[in-house]
C-alpha cells in the first residue's frame, strides 16, 4: 500500500513566546518556561525536527507590531513553516479580530496553529470553533477591563486631577497643576511673539534657544515643541483627555468627538480669546518653517500667475554676474507651465511700490468688500465650531447614558452648542455698516505702514513675520510688471 506523502515535512515549526513587562512582574510568566512546555509538546508528538524560537521580551498583547513575531510572519508567507505554536491563547494576541487575521494568513499557506494549553489545533474544525469562542471571551473581558479603566479615568479628570505628566508653565502638586511663574511668563511670550508679531514655530524655537532659555528637561527648543504649546488647551484652563490612542506603537490623535474636555478645571495661563486667536492662526493657512526664515522676502507668498503654484527663488546670469530670480515651481520641476522667470529684485521693488500705493490710496472703497471677507471666515470659524459642539455633545450623552456624568453637566454642554448656533445666526445677520470701517482702514493703514518701516531696518525674517500677518499671498501677473496683493480676512 502506497505511503501518503506529507507535503510539510520539510518545513519548520515556529514556538512563539511573548511576555510583557507587566504580566512578568504581575504573574511572574516566564520566558523559559514557555520554551521548555513548547519543545516537551513537541518531543512528546514525535515531532523531532529541530524547531525555530521566535521571542518577544517585553511587548504588550495589544498591538501586533512586534520584531520577533513579524519574522515569523514573514516565514509563513515565505512557505517555510508547517506549524506555530504557543503556551496560551493570549501570547500571540487579546485581539480577536487580529488572531482571526493571522489566522486566516496560516490557513492560506497550509500552517496550523496549536495553543498547548488549551488543547486545540487549526487544522481541525473544532480547534477553529474553540479558538472563536476562546477569543470572543478574551476579547470581552478585554473591553470590561478598558471600560472600567476609562470610568475611573474619567471621574479623576472631571475632579481636575491631571492624569499625565504636567506641561510646561505648570508643575504638578497632589495630581493637581499648579502654575510656575517663571515658565508661565515664557508661555506668554511665544503666545505673544506667534500671534503679535507674527513669528514661526521655527523662529519662536530659535529665539528661545539663542536666549539660553531651556525647554522643561534642559533641551533645545524645535518646531514641534514650540506648536505643541501653542494648541495645548490646559493653558485655558480646559482639561482634555482620551486625545490620543496610546494602544497601538505609533501614537495617533482620536476624532474629537472621543475626546473627553472639561472647561474652567485648571489654572489659566492665557485668556480665552487670546488662545482661540492663535488657534485661528495655527489652523489657518500655514506657511512652511524654510519659507518664513527664507533669505528672500518674498518666499513662500508668491505665486505664478499663469498656474496658480508657487514661485521658488533660483540663480541666472553668467558666473561672473549671477542674479537672483523667481520662478514658477511647476515650470521648473514638471515643465507643466510656460511662465517665465523674474528677477527677484524687480519683483520684490513692484511688491513695495504696491504697499505705498495700497497705503497712499487706502479708502472705504476696499472696506465693504474686507469686511465680507471677514464675514466669510467668520462664519466657517463658527461652522466647524458647531461641528465640534455636536460631537462633543453626542459624546457627552454617551458619557451620561453610562451614568458618568450628571444631567447637569448634560444640559451644560447642551447650552454651549445652542450658544455657537445662535453666534452664527447673528453673524449671518451682520451688516457691513455694523462694523466699524474707521478702525478697519487704520488697522490696515498701522499694518502696512509698519511693513514699510520694518523693510528699511529689520532683517529680512523680522520682515518677513510682519508682512505674513497682514498678507496672505502675492500673484505674479502673467507677462507684466504687475502683482495682486492679497490681505488676510
Amino acid at each position: 500500500m502506497a505511503k501518503a506523502i506529507d507535503k510539510n515535512t520539510d518545513k519548520s515549526i515556529a514556538l512563539y513566546c511573548r511576555v510583557s513587562t507587566d504580566e512578568q512582574a504581575r504573574e511572574g510568566v516566564s520566558l523559559d518556561e514557555q520554551q521548555v512546555r513548547l519543545k516537551s509538546y513537541c518531543r512528546a508528538m514525535g515531532w523531532d525536527i529541530t524547531p525555530l524560537v521566535f521571542v518577544d521580551d517585553g511587548y504588550s498583547a495589544k498591538s501586533t507590531d512586534r520584531p520577533q513575531l513579524n519574522k515569523l510572519l514573514a516565514k509563513v508567507k515565505a512557505g517555510e513553516l508547517s506549524k506555530v505554536m504557543v503556551t496560551k491563547l493570549d501570547r500571540m494576541s487579546r485581539r480577536l479580530l487580529d488572531l482571526l487575521k493571522m489566522i486566516d494568513l496560516f490557513q492560506e499557506h497550509d500552517v496550523s496553529f496549536i495553543s498547548i494549553s488549551e488543547s486545540f489545533d487549526t487544522n481541525t474544525p473544532s480547534g477553529r470553533l474553540t479558538l472563536q469562542v476562546l477569543g470572543a471571551v478574551a476579547e470581552f473581558e478585554r473591553e470590561r477591563i478598558r471600560e472600567r479603566v476609562f470610568e475611573n479615568m474619567f471621574h479623576a479628570a472631571k475632579g481636575g486631577k491631571w492624569l499625565t505628566q504636567s506641561p510646561y508653565g505648570y508643575r504638578l502638586q497632589d495630581k493637581e497643576l499648579v502654575v510656575h511663574d517663571e515658565e508661565a511668563k515664557i508661555v506668554q511670550r511665544v503666545y505673544d511673539a506667534y500671534l503679535e508679531k507674527g513669528l514661526g514655530y521655527f523662529a519662536i524655537a530659535k529665539m528661545l534657544n539663542e536666549e539660553g532659555i531651556p525647554s522643561r528637561f534642559n533641551k533645545e527648543w524645535s518646531l514641534r515643541s514650540v506648536k505643541l504649546m501653542l494648541t495645548n488647551p490646559a493653558y485655558k484652563g480646559t482639561l482634555v483627555w482620551n486625545r490620543v490612542d496610546s494602544s497601538k506603537k505609533s501614537r495617533k490623535e482620536k476624532d474629537e468627538s472621543e475626546w473627553v474636555s472639561l472647561d474652567d478645571c485648571l489654572p489659566v495661563i492665557i485668556n480665552e480669546d487670546k488662545w482661540e486667536s492663535v488657534q485661528k492662526r495655527v489652523n489657518g493657512t500655514q506657511i512652511a518653517p524654510r519659507a518664513k526664515s527664507s533669505p528672500h522676502l518674498l518666499g513662500g507668498l508668491l505665486k505664478c500667475g499663469n498656474c496658480g503654484s508657487g514661485m521658488s527663488i533660483g540663480w541666472s546670469g553668467s558666473k561672473n554676474k549671477r542674479y537672483r530670480v523667481y520662478r514658477c515651481s511647476a515650470n521648473k520641476n514638471k515643465g507643466t507651465c510656460t511662465s517665465k522667470q523674474y528677477r527677484a529684485d524687480d519683483v520684490e521693488k513692484w511688491f513695495k511700490e504696491g504697499l505705498k500705493k495700497l497705503l497712499d490710496s487706502l479708502d472705504e472703497s476696499l472696506v465693504p468688500m474686507i469686511i465680507e471677507q471677514k464675514k466669510e471666515k467668520y462664519i466657517s470659524n463658527i461652522q466647524d465650531r458647531i461641528n465640534v459642539a455636536k460631537k462633543r455633545y453626542e459624546r457627552k450623552v454617551e458619557a451620561y447614558s453610562a451614568g458618568l456624568i450628571t444631567i447637569e453637566d448634560l444640559k451644560l454642554e447642551k447650552d454651549r452648542m445652542k450658544q455657537d448656533i445662535k453666534l452664527l445666526k447673528e453673524i449671518e445677520m451682520v451688516q457691513e455698516d455694523q462694523f466699524d470701517i474707521g478702525k478697519i482702514t487704520k488697522d490696515i493703514q498701522k499694518k502696512t505702514s509698519e511693513i514699510l518701516e520694518s523693510l528699511e531696518v529689520l532683517t529680512i525674517e523680522e520682515s518677513k513675520a510682519l508682512i505674513f500677518k497682514l498678507i496672505e499671498k502675492i500673484i505674479l501677473i502673467k507677462n507684466s510688471t504687475d502683482i495682486k496683493i492679497y490681505l488676510r480676512n
